[in-house]
């Protein structure tokens, strides 16, 4: 019984988790922003969803 509520629970979070970055952060974009992060490419500044350069 303990068994069967941790995998629910590891489930559910993955499931929210990738609910998460598609409607927020979008895969896409999901590597660009690691990409940032390591530092192998520079930031772009948004302002009012225009970007800025």
């Amino acid at each position: 019984m303990k068994s069967k509520i941790l995998l629910s629970a590891a489930i559910w979070l993955c499931l929210i988790s990738t609910a998460h970055v598609w409607l927020n952060v979008g895969f896409g974009n999901l590597g660009h922003k690691v990409q940032v992060m390591m530092g192998k490419e520079k930031p772009v500044l948004q302002v009012g969803f225009l970007p800025v350069t």
